[in-house]
């Protein structure tokens, strides 16, 4: 199981004093209990913007069914009180301006580098490939945020913890979909087998090509071991703001995280998630912007 932030501060001292020893392990195992629901880990979502209008309907879907704030306040990036959303971008296709709409939300990837990065274990993989934040083992210190090559985790205002998709877990539990794909007007989201939307979206991308978008390609299916969420893109991932070649977090991040640890005493006369959440405000709004 994960380890409580009381116990965390108190371990903190020794971790700064085992890296000078001789460094942090190259790999952070998942502390917390792994468990799932049956029959999820072969399901998927399935994103078509050339079927976005824009609506915002699964942000907002997104919002109420997890009791989350501002439910019609529209933001462009997701983050700890928004984790779902569509960026309304204007691009272009084959040389010609065209507006593209994104849907954004936790990847839920196979390898996931905010779990890799996380220094409590707070952040894992399920054995039905949703990831995951243990909202009782998260002390917000934002280095999820920082690894993520998605930019999707934020830290809610209201709970200090980092927070993001969960991929409907609940609904999934009672059987239903997402409840972004549900809200969907017109297709643009599905939920489904993993390999029958796989199927789709390739079939349709061999379209676009034939329509001249040599670019075109499914964007998920490979991309961090695999993802959760699949996109049909009719061209490259950098032209609708996502990386073309999304890495897997290092230990280096971890090792510079741990390396903050050597000032115990400071961190003992001040709250540790009040520190890490002043010193990365900076650095996250940076992230966004970009």
């Amino acid at each position: 199981m994960g380890i409580s932030r009381r116990d965390f501060i108190k371990i903190s001292g020794l971790t700064a004093a085992g890296i000078a020893a001789g460094g942090l392990n190259a790999s952070t195992p998942a502390l917390a209990e792994t468990r799932g629901i049956s029959g999820v880990a072969e399901k998927a979502l399935l994103n078509d913007p050339s079927k976005c209008i824009g609506c915002l309907s699964c942000a907002i879907a997104c919002k109420k069914s997890n009791g989350l704030p501002n439910v019609y306040k529209y933001s462009s990036f997701t983050d700890g009180s928004t984790w779902t959303t569509v960026k309304l971008k204007n691009s272009s296709l084959q040389g010609q301006p065209a507006k593209y709409n994104l849907k954004v939300q936790c990847m839920h990837c196979s390898k996931p580098s905010c779990a890799a990065v996380c220094p409590t274990g707070a952040i894992y993989r399920r054995d039905d490939g949703i990831v995951v934040i243990d909202q009782e083992t998260c002390v917000g210190c934002k280095y999820c945020v920082q690894a993520c090559p998605f930019n999707v985790p934020g830290v809610s205002s209201q709970t200090g913890t980092s927070r993001k998709c969960t991929l409907c877990e609940n609904r999934l539990r009672e059987g239903k979909i997402t409840a972004c794909a549900e809200a969907c007007p017109l297709g643009a989201i599905q939920f489904g087998d993993r390999e029958v939307l796989l199927t789709k979206a390739e079939a349709r991308v061999n379209e676009l090509k034939s329509s001249g978008y040599t670019n075109a390609a499914v964007f998920g299916k490979h991309e961090l071991g695999g993802l959760k969420v699949l996109y049909i893109l009719p061209d490259t991932p950098e032209t609708v703001g996502l990386p073309a070649n999304p890495r897997l977090a290092t230990s280096d991040s971890l090792l510079k995280w741990a390396a903050g640890l050597a000032m115990a005493g400071y961190l003992a006369a001040f709250p540790l998630r009040k520190l890490f959440q002043d010193e990365g405000d900076k650095t996250e709004n940076a992230m966004r912007k970009g």
